[in-house]
């Protein structure tokens, strides 16, 4: 391929992203069934994939992460084509050539973390598991505990999302991906209320999420945090969990200046 083309190959795709599964923990996951009518891949020969993840509903979100050269060259290509308004997952460096097009709203910078030593997982007592009939109670939390959160209610289904209650939920958390058949999954929606905080509940949900989805055959399990949420980032550094890069976000919206 001498330019960029639309790529509908999942096993191209899958040997791509495997070339560094820690960076690309979300896009192998939504090669997953479940994700993959949402999806959108672009690629410029073996040497950059991007992908544009389009929920309905939702802000459209585009993924670019590795070597910035020739990621810069596919951006390039495509940025005319990309909707009006999409938040931007970026590698440091690549929000240049989306400027062209685009106005930009930083939204910050972001660390990629992977748990990379599971002996750290301590035992979870008290944790209780949540369900498509908890939903209710679960957006009523995370409006008053983690309102800026984005939450997909469909991912209650997988029975990956755990929560501790004490006369109601003062903590919870679940994941943004999922997938048993490429053995992937993206912790999310960690939250503790602000009244329970400093009790280490949030180190119990990620722990007992950790081991739930270990048990399920799941071979790598990462998440984003704000890269200056130092008490976040030790939280899963004393779990196991390792920084494999930095990128940025951003909220951008057609037209340049």
């Amino acid at each position: 391929m001498n330019h960029h083309a639309v790529i509908t190959d999942k096993a191209w795709l899958r040997t791509y992203l495997m070339r560094d599964p820690a960076l690309h923990i979300y896009e192998l996951g939504d090669l997953d069934d479940f994700f993959w009518p949402s999806t959108r891949w672009f690629a410029l020969d073996d040497r950059a994939v991007v992908l544009l993840y389009q929920p309905v509903g939702a802000l459209p979100a585009l993924l670019a992460f590795g070597d910035v050269t020739p990621l810069h060259e596919l951006l390039a290509e495509l940025r005319d084509q990309l909707p009006p308004r999409i938040h931007a997952h970026l590698s440091p460096g690549l929000i240049d050539t989306l400027a062209v097009r685009y106005r930009d709203e930083s939204r910050g910078d972001y660390l990629k973390m992977v748990l990379a030593d599971r002996t750290r997982l301590p035992e979870t007592p008290g944790i209780v598991g949540l369900s498509s009939t908890d939903r209710p109670e679960l957006e009523a939390f995370y409006a008053a505990s983690y309102p800026a959160n984005w939450f997909d209610p469909r991912m209650l289904e997988t029975g990956q999302y755990v929560g501790i209650r004490e006369h109601g939920l003062v903590a919870a958390g679940g994941v943004h991906v999922y997938s048993t058949s490429e053995r992937i999954a993206a912790l999310g929606n960690i939250a503790v209320a602000p009244e329970h905080r400093g009790r280490h509940l949030g180190t119990r949900v990620t722990a007992a999420l950790c081991r739930s989805l270990l048990g399920a055959g799941i071979e790598h399990v990462g998440l984003n945090v704000r890269a200056d949420n130092r008490a976040a980032i030790a939280c899963y550094e004393r779990l196991g969990f390792a920084t494999v890069a930095r990128f940025e976000e951003h909220l951008l919206v057609a037209g340049a200046g």
